[in-house]
């Protein structure tokens, strides 16, 4: 085949906007190759709640979530269905000092462009009295323009619209190597009778893959997998089809979020062991096995604490693995190290349209960017051992409210 200009490896959410951004930037050789069959999300895109909150004690996590829910939203509005339901977050504060923190968080908002308040706790039980607990809620941070995405239907918009904008998307197609050149990379090699795909620059959009890939060219991405439960309710009496119609419900003193996902409700924590996981690229799925051993007692708490799940059967249990990096930023941007080879890595449903952005603007050098490149470069890390990489990321695990 002729040699593409961009290679995109991965069409999760990720890699679908970071094609979707260069198409809207005018820019049409753009290939993306995935392992999957276009249907079908086997990644963490597949598993993710969909839940996209804005607010951050770390900048550029703000910037990036900010972008993305413009992008959302637009996308959003030009579907037949939603894609994205702005309808807010609530913070819980069952602590005093979470709720003196609530205060200080109005004005973080008000300097980062992010509109929220603080409301009582009869308030707050008002909004999404199927989720906030009445005795426990001493108050509540609400953010009125964070919401939920589907992920899948995004991404599945992120692609056609890449795809009218002249990008070419290649399915079923497993890469399985980086190819190198005269110490650059100038494609990739596939599982497909090692076939070579030819371009001048590859962007690694795979998630939790990403490492072993890199790997295999001599590159170190510091990210580490880690698996993170996520359950549901059976259909619930007196709910219908609206996927969403009341806040997401954040309870960070113990780790804690929850949302409606249209009969049933979801809830995910956070308040256990991180258990790390090494993605080979013989892993099929970023869902693993549910272990009681694992999980169990933090979810018999979690649902303790959220009314909707006191009484309610459960339904499906998930073990989905995402990956962080040790300041909780993502790998943006080329490596430094490899020419030809960049990087859309480490990135939640809640900043892939910011990072798809910003990695668009760098690869076309529109000078346009939404933070400082080096705030995001994947060698950021270049002299930490990976012991360290891998205890500072995980160690962020259970705090992450503090920063997402």
């Amino acid at each position: 085949m002729a040699t593409a200009d961009i290679l995109v490896v991965g069409a999760g959410v990720v890699g679908a906007s970071v094609a979707y951004h260069l198409t809207r930037l005018g820019h049409d050789r753009v290939t993306v190759v995935d392992a999957r069959d276009r249907d079908v999300l086997p990644g963490s895109t597949g598993l993710a709640p969909g839940l996209v909150g804005q607010l951050s004690s770390t900048p550029e996590l703000a910037v990036l979530a900010k972008d993305s829910v413009a992008t959302y939203l637009a996308l959003s509005q030009a579907s037949p269905t939603p894609l994205f339901w702005q309808v807010g977050c609530l913070e819980i504060a069952t602590e005093p000092a979470r709720l003196e923190q609530a205060h200080l968080d109005v004005e973080h908002g008000r300097r980062l462009g992010i509109g929220a308040q603080v409301l009582d706790a009869a308030e707050a039980v008002a909004l999404a009295p199927a989720l906030v607990n009445a005795e426990r809620a001493l108050g509540a941070l609400h953010i009125p323009s964070d919401g939920a995405a589907d992920p899948a239907g995004l991404t599945h918009a992120l692609v056609d619209a890449a795809e009218r904008g002249g990008a070419g998307f290649r399915w079923n197609t497993p890469v399985c190597a980086l190819e190198r050149d005269q110490g650059r990379v100038v494609g990739v090699r596939t599982g497909k009778d090692a076939e070579l795909l030819r371009a001048d620059r590859v962007v690694l959009a795979t998630g939790i893959w990403g490492p072993a890939l890199a790997a295999d060219a001599g590159m170190r991405l510091p990210m580490v997998g880690v698996q993170h439960p996520y359950v549901f309710t059976t259909e619930v009496a007196g709910l219908d089809d609206t996927p969403i119609d009341t806040p997401i419900v954040r309870y960070p003193d113990h780790s804690v979020y929850t949302r409606r996902h249209g009969r049933r409700f979801g809830l995910g924590t956070y308040s256990h062991t991180p258990l790390p996981l090494t993605a080979t690229t013989a892993l099929a799925s970023a869902e693993r096995p549910f272990r009681e051993a694992d999980f169990g007692a933090a979810i018999a708490e979690a649902t303790t604490l959220v009314p909707a799940f006191r009484e309610a059967v459960q339904g499906r249990r998930l073990n989905g693995v995402f990956a962080l990096t040790p300041d909780e930023l993502p790998l943006v941007g080329p490596a430094a190290a490899l020419p030809g080879l960049w990087f859309a890595e480490a990135s939640w449903v809640t900043h892939a349209g910011g990072v798809g952005r910003q990695l668009a603007n760098m690869l076309l050098e529109t000078g346009d960017l939404l933070v400082t490149p080096e705030r995001l470069a994947p060698d950021r890390f270049t002299h930490w051992t990976d012991e360290k990489t891998r205890e500072t990321a995980l160690g962020h695990y259970q705090g992450i409210y503090d920063t997402h």
